[in-house]
């Protein structure tokens, strides 16, 4: 894959094969990575907080009608 520079263009340059024009700006590739690794944390750390207010509802829902039929079998 032969790349050529582009003329007053910098970090792109076209494949010859193809006529792509390809980003060789590497410090934007490893910022758009880091950015990336961080947004996949952040959703799996929301995922996780979802999953545990999930067992706390059902927990606190059986709670509720344990309660409920203790209640009711005093009266």
């Amino acid at each position: 894959m032969p790349l050529q520079s582009i003329k007053d263009v910098d970090n792109y340059k076209k494949n010859s094969d193809s006529n792509a024009i390809v980003s060789v700006d590497n410090k934007a590739l490893a910022a758009y990575k880091v950015k990336k690794q961080k947004q996949t944390a952040i959703l799996t750390d929301i995922n996780n907080i979802k999953l545990e207010l999930n067992e706390i509802k059902h927990t606190l829902m059986n709670l509720n009608n344990f309660l409920l039929s203790q209640n009711n079998g005093n009266k």
